[in-house]
């Protein structure tokens, strides 16, 4: 009888430390790999004027240590609304200019916009003088197919108070406190 006994406590002490294993591992399981997945996530929505068009990619971020230079991808998804305004403000620069060759140029932005669903945008911010710049930008439609590029990076411009390129900015510089080791340091 004393045996049986000590053979069920033995079985429970088993049964629980099982249990307790399996908690553990669970536990684990949801905090430690689902925590920095989490944190990898692509794209990371900017609050702007019209929730969900700016997205920064924390997956393509660079820290330049020595100049302060940030570097990252930038998604911009065109609406409906923004375009309409893009192709008013086209088709008055249109009727204005006398020249052909800018009529041209009007009526392939006029394209490229009707077109367009989004574009991505490799940009950089340079944090000690609060400017930035764009290094190149890609188009896509909405089947995803790239349907223009633009490589021609900009001149530094300040950043304006208040505006998607501030937000921006802070975004990048807290994911890159935040998230030192996802981040590309040169």
């Amino acid at each position: 009888m004393v045996i049986i006994k000590c053979l069920l406590i033995s079985q429970k002490k088993k049964w629980i430390n099982n249990n307790i294993s399996i908690l553990l591992i669970t536990v684990f399981l949801l905090t430690g790999i689902m925590a920095p997945t989490h944190a990898q996530s692509n794209l990371m929505a900017i609050t702007t004027r019209e929730p969900g068009t700016v997205y920064l990619d924390n997956t393509r971020i660079t820290k330049y240590v020595n100049s302060g230079i940030m570097d990252g991808w930038v998604k911009k998804v065109v609406t409906d609304k923004e375009r309409k305004a893009k192709l008013q403000s086209i088709k008055k620069a249109k009727k204005a200019s006398k020249k052909e060759k800018a009529k041209a140029k009007a009526k392939e932005i006029k394209e490229l916009y009707k077109k367009m669903s989004y574009q991505y945008i490799h940009i950089q911010f340079d944090s000690k003088n609060f400017r930035y710049k764009a290094l190149e930008s890609y188009y896509y439609d909405k089947d995803s197919q790239l349907i223009s590029r633009d490589t021609n990076s900009s001149d530094w411009v300040a950043v304006p108070v208040d505006s998607t390129e501030a937000q921006i900015m802070k975004n990048m510089t807290d994911y890159i406190q935040n998230n030192i080791e996802y981040v590309t340091m040169k």
